[in-house]
Formats: C-alpha cells, sequence, structure tokens
C-alpha cells in the first residue's frame, strides 16, 4: 500500500531535564531514571500520550502500511555546551533508549519510520542508532529525504534558521522555501512541493497555495541557555500530520496541527 499520511515530530530533546522523558529508563547499570516531581516532564509526557491518542484518532480506519512516521532531528539532547547540569544523564545511550520509548508510542501507529539527522552537538551522531531501535527505513538517518507521497516530493531535512522574533516566523517560512526552490530549478531537479523543518522549536506552516512549509514544535522548555538567547519564547509543543487521503495526484496535503500551550508562569502577588 502506498503512503497517504505523514506524521512529522522534532526535537524532543530526550536527556534534557526539561526535555520529554518516559516516566523510567533504566540505565545500563541497571539505575532507573523518572521525572518524579519534575512538573515540566510530567507535563510534557502526558501531552504525548494526549498528542500519540490524537494522531490515532485522524489516522482513524486508514491502514497502518498507509501511514509513515518522520523523526526530524534532535530526539536526544547530549552533552553540549557545558550543559552537564541540564541533563539528567551524561550518557547519550540513555538519552538514545528515553527517545526510542518515547516515539514507540508514535511509530506503532505507522507503517514505516524515517529518521533524519539532527545537531551533532544534541545527537552525538546517534540518529543511526536510534534509527535502528525503531526500525526505520534502511536502519539509518540521513541528513535529508526526499519522499514521494502520492505523486507530491517532500523535502525533509532538520537545520533552519532560528529568530527571536515571532512576528518573523511566516517571512523566514517563505525565505527559506523560496530558495529551495530557486536552487533545485537552478540544479535541473524536479522541485518538492511541501518542506519540513525543526531546529528553531516554534512550530507553524506556511502556504502560497503552490507549496507547503511546515516546522514542528520542540517537546522541550526553556534550558539555561534558552533563558539567554530566547528569553520571551514559550514552548509550544506539535506534532504535524500530513493527509493527502482523498486527495489528487500531486495535490499539496491536508494539515493537522497538534499543538500545545505550556502552562502560564506564575505570576507573584506583592
Amino acid at each position: 500500500m502506498k503512503t497517504e499520511m505523514l506524521v512529522v515530530v522534532s526535537d524532543i530533546h530526550c536527556g534534557s531535564d526539561v526535555g520529554l522523558a518516559p516516566p523510567e529508563t533504566e540505565t545500563e547499570k541497571g539505575n532507573v531514571i523518572g521525572f518524579g516531581k519534575n512538573h515540566h516532564q510530567s507535563w510534557l509526557w502526558d501531552r504525548w500520550l494526549e498528542a500519540a491518542a490524537q494522531v490515532k484518532a485522524i489516522i482513524g480506519k486508514t491502514p497502518k502500511a498507509q501511514v509513515a512516521l518522520a523523526v526530524n532531528g534532535d530526539a536526544t539532547e547530549g552533552s553540549h555546551h557545558h550543559n552537564s547540569s541540564d541533563l539528567v544523564s551524561a550518557d547519550i545511550l540513555v538519552h538514545t533508549k528515553m527517545a526510542e520509548v518515547c516515539l514507540s508510542h508514535l511509530a506503532q501507529l505507522c507503517g514505516k519510520t524515517f529518521v533524519t539527522a539532527g545537531t551533532e552537538c544534541h545527537t552525538l551522531n546517534m540518529e543511526n542508532e536510534l534509527a535502528k531501535l525503531l526500525k526505520a527505513v534502511s536502519r539509518k538517518a540521513r541528513d535529508k529525504w526526499i519522499l514521494s507521497i502520492r505523486g507530491c516530493l517532500v523535502d525533509i531535512a532538520h537545520h533552519m534558521t532560528t529568530t527571536s522574533r515571532a512576528y518573523l516566523e511566516a517571512s523566514a517560512m517563505s525565505i527559506l522555501m523560496g530558495n529551495a526552490r530557486l536552487n533545485y530549478l537552478r540544479a535541473g531537479h524536479p522541485v518538492p512541493r511541501v518542506y519540513l523543518r525543526a531546529h528553531r522549536h516554534c512550530g507553524g506552516h506556511y502556504s502560497d497555495n503552490d507549496g507547503l512549509f511546515a516546522v514542528t514544535g520542540a517537546w522541550q522548555f526553556l534550558t539555561r541557555h534558552g533563558h539567554k538567547v530566547v528569553t520571551d519564547s514559550i514552548p509550544r509543543p506539535s506534532v504535524i500530520v500530513l493527509d493527502w487521503r482523498g486527495k489528487p495526484e500531486g495535490s499539496l496535503p491536508a494539515v493537522h496541527s497538534i499543538t500545545f500551550n505550556a502552562p502560564k508562569h506564575e505570576s507573584v502577588t506583592t
């Protein structure tokens, strides 16, 4: 059966003490790591299960073989920028195992999985190991996947520009999509109609009716580094489901955006 739907997620940053984590993870030495009273991780896990339930409802009776999952980079936090105090474990294998447990909730709903390489300082090149654990296509991660779904070319890569200005997010999507199209044309390559990116942690999608650019929101609250560089950002984790069911060959997909708003900051009355 040919793919009709694509579930997209990225930037879950397992291993970060403010990133997604399963309730329990056993280390190589037999120790068990849990999120305990970490309210950030408890909230993220509950929303993760809710997102998986919503994806299942969107898929409905569509055969599993017609649904694919794209893990678009930075599934692990890694040890970087002297962030050892922000980690639940210094072992990248533990981060990878946590990511496998989390992602299995979506992977079990899909007939195939594609893993994209993310940022090296986060993943420490463990994406191939994650691809093996998830039994992903080719058992390897790629810097870029080009998928043909119902005659529509989909360009999947992790990196894109970041911005601290929310009102310029759509501009960046438009600029990057236009630039990618031009480079495909200049090289004489077929031009994709859908572009999937991540990395910036701010989700959303933009379309000019001929193309679609979509970014998945991160499953991570602000780290100490984040508080320094994007002080005003508020996490909005998301999963995107692209849906070609019932669409003519070569059409853009319908977009189902599953997005959660983080709890508001506590105010102090003085």
